[in-house]
């Protein structure tokens, strides 16, 4: 078997991955990232593929351009179940290529170094004393396997976790998915009859009977071409989401042809708090695989970034230390869940209210502003719903018709402050984990009895 050492071992080329590779590439290190795609297809993964502007500002990460961009985002239109009421959320951001964007950034990063192969897996993790050092490949362009040795393994496998479920069950990041902390997600990419009116807005159809414990999206792609697709929550016995799709997508795209179909594909969507912790001794978990995608909207390509930047600059850190132990490498979790994780967190349990409504109780509280626009807006950008006394008041009288409505929504939003608090405190080592996984699992028991009332 063919022996290779590197620094810096990434497996999976997505988002996070090729942002990592991309903020490491120039530093000096070998490093290799290997994907189980070919080249033309690095990057692809069936998703509504909006990023807003703000990840790629805040990461200092080039904007999507040429035929990497699709279209332009102003904001988003949310539809109640009834179609009755429609709210606007405006903001920046793209509608890209996903797989020619991603490729720009893996090649960018291969132009400064960075090895990449496409077309290959890891197989095993190498993990001798406690620490993970490297993985064995297999190259399915030579049909030949390699043992690659490395200080560090960025792993980035999404929703598969095709790496870190191999590690032994003792190692914190081996955290498995509970089903019901998912979505189930299909998509279609297809040309249109006749020109969409609003390209620049997205557009999000709430309904518990056409997409139970999810949403419709319909997300124009340019002038011509949409991805419309929806998301169900998995774990709950629901039919397959091929059979939601055959029977209400004429509901939410009347003017796709899907005689001119483009691509089509669906895939698993984390929707709950990071793994507890993204770290532990030689590797780094980011993207999917570390359950970074938003809980309520599941868009994970901007939370995606950021975790692989949190990783890239804690691993130049653990290198300027020697040290890739848990403790060196800890300040992934504090970087990620500062920027992002603590958000997330909040939205977890936002998302958990979200899907305990039904159909009435969301026309009701949209129609009579129970839940505002601002309310979406504030908790998807900063995970907080705060209501003043005399919003409180203001919602008693619009909530006169469902008393139970109102009475949830100031317990989810006290419920949010806390568990966001908490992330916001994570432990500043690994000697902390046990203790604080304990009160974030006791926080989300209490809310869950709170909701049940």
């Amino acid at each position: 078997m063919k022996q290779l050492s590197y620094d810096i071992l990434i497996i999976g080329g997505g988002f996070a991955g090729s942002t990592a590779a991309w903020h490491l590439s120039r530093k000096g290190l070998r490093i290799l990232l290997i994907d189980s795609k070919p080249w033309n297809r690095i990057g692809d993964k069936p998703c509504g593929d909006a990023v807003s502007k703000e990840h790629f500002d805040n990461l200092g990460m080039p904007y999507p351009e040429g035929e990497q961009l699709e279209q332009k985002i102003e904001g988003i239109k949310l539809y109640s179940p009834d179609m009755s009421t429609e709210w606007t959320v405006r903001g920046e951001g793209f509608e890209i290529n996903a797989p020619l964007y991603t490729q720009r950034i893996l090649k960018e990063a291969r132009d400064r170094g960075v090895d990449v192969m496409d077309l290959t897996t890891a197989m095993r993790p190498i993990f001798e004393d406690g620490h993970v050092r490297g993985a064995v490949i297999f190259d399915r362009r030579s049909n030949e396997q390699s043992e690659v040795r490395a200080k560090v393994v960025i792993e980035a496998t999404g929703y598969s976790k095709s790496f870190r479920s191999k590690l032994p069950q003792e190692f914190p990041v081996t955290e498995d998915l509970d089903e019901r902390d998912a979505d189930i997600a299909y998509r279609e990419v297809a040309y249109t009859k006749e020109d969409i009116e609003e390209p620049g807005y997205l557009k999000i159809f709430i309904n518990q009977t056409t997409s139970p414990g999810g949403y419709w999206w319909y997300f124009p792609k340019g002038r011509d071409k949409v991805n419309i697709g929806l998301g169900i929550q998995g774990g709950m016995g629901y039919p397959s989401i091929y059979t939601f799709y055959e029977k209400y997508w004429s509901q939410y795209g009347p003017d796709v042809d899907r005689n001119k179909m483009i691509v089509k594909g669906g895939a698993l969507v984390p929707t709950r708090r990071p793994l507890d912790t993204l770290v532990w001794n030689g590797i780094i978990v980011v993207g999917d695989s570390g359950y970074t995608a938003n809980p309520v909207h599941g868009g994970g390509k901007g939370s995606a970034m950021i975790s692989g930047f949190c990783a890239a600059r804690t691993v130049l850190d653990a290198f300027e230390r020697g040290d890739f132990s848990s403790a060196s490498l800890w300040e992934t979790n504090i970087c990620y869940n500062q920027r992002y994780g603590a958000k997330q967190a909040s939205l977890e349990l936002f998302r958990r209210f979200l899907q305990r409504l039904t159909d009435e109780d969301i026309n009701y509280g949209m129609r009579k502003k129970v839940i505002k626009e601002e309310d979406l807006l504030e908790a998807s950008t900063t995970g907080d719903l705060h209501l003043s006394v005399a919003e409180k008041a203001m919602r008693v009288i619009a909530g006169i018709g469902r008393p139970s409505l109102l009475y949830k929504l100031k317990n989810v939003s006290q419920y949010m402050k806390e568990i966001k608090e908490l992330y916001k405190n994570y432990p500043e080592s690994p000697e902390g984990l046990k203790r604080w996984n304990a009160q974030v699992k006791g926080l989300i028991s209490d809310f869950e009895k709170a909701m049940s009332k």
